[in-house]
């Protein structure tokens, strides 16, 4: 076996090992918010030394988990823009969508970096190729959301009431699907072309 073959393997296998952590740290997270590195590797079925590789600290573990947040988020806005019909059908189906994310990884609320991060506009909404971005500069145009109202305000709002709604769900005020119906139908009045 060549140096390359072997190579692509370990890195292969590196890959393969990370995401069994982060799978395993999700699962155990949700459950039990402040387990331990050691009760991670025990969930991921990896040793310690597996999991310390690949996350030396705890906050390593924290942030790749943003990460994986922040492209599920992509990954979500892509979807839902890919099936969009209207401006309000899509900002309706995005409340839902986001709202079962934030729901997922809710454990992250121990950690208000992660949520100060989130509000700050560090998130896969921002940025000069944002799609959503894209669309409600469109949907601008089109003179289907408002066009007195900068879109960039109108990511910000979506962030923030994507915060609020997982506040509701966490106290029990709300479930999933209801913050979810609500986030998305508020936006989608507030932004609605007048």
């Amino acid at each position: 076996m060549s140096d390359d073959t072997s190579e692509a393997r370990l890195r292969s296998d590196a890959r393969r090992n990370r995401r069994t952590v982060l799978d395993a740290a999700v699962t155990l997270l949700a459950q039990r918010p402040n387990a331990t590195m050691q009760e991670v590797a025990d969930a991921s079925g990896l040793g310690r030394t597996t999991v310390y590789r690949h996350f030396p600290r705890r906050q390593d573990l924290i942030d790749a988990l943003f990460e994986e947040v922040l492209r599920e988020a992509a990954e979500t806005v892509n979807e839902a823009l890919a099936s969009a019909g209207t401006a309000r059908e899509l900002l309706c189906d995005l409340g839902t969508r986001v709202i079962a994310i934030g729901d997922r990884y809710r454990f992250l609320d121990a950690h208000p970096e992660v949520r100060d991060r989130t509000l700050a506009g560090e998130n896969a909404l921002d940025g000069a190729e944002n799609p959503l971005e894209e669309y409600l500069a469109q949907a601008q145009q089109r003179g289907e959301v408002r066009a007195d109202m900068p879109v960039t305000w109108m990511l910000t709002t979506l962030r923030g009431l994507g915060v609020v709604a997982m506040v509701e769900v966490s106290a029990g005020r709300l479930s999933v699907e209801e913050a979810g119906k609500h986030a998305g139908e508020t936006c989608a009045t507030a932004f609605a072309a007048r």
